[in-house]
């Protein structure tokens, strides 16, 4: 008998792209894939078939109620804090 699966937390995954527009810096949100938590620990990342990722990748929780600047935020500190 296969042991029963708890209910999973599912995951947005985001890039950033930055940009300028008449002289001021922005930010795009762009999501890239989902994710959810494994059974086994760790995690599974579901990417489309021709999406390329390079650079950073976020994780967080889908349908978050974080708004642009939040998530901007959360994505600059996380670079500060692993240096890149």
């Amino acid at each position: 008998m296969a042991a029963k699966l708890k209910s999973t937390e599912r995951y947005e995954l985001i890039v950033f792209e930055n940009f300028e527009y008449k002289g001021q810096k922005r930010h795009k949100v762009h999501r890239v894939g989902s994710a959810t938590a494994s059974s086994k620990g760790g995690y599974v990342l579901y990417i489309p078939a021709g999406i390329a990722l390079t650079g950073r990748v976020m994780m967080v929780p889908e349908k978050t109620p974080f708004n642009e600047l939040d998530l901007l935020d959360a994505y600059h500190s996380a670079a500060e804090e692993y240096g890149a």
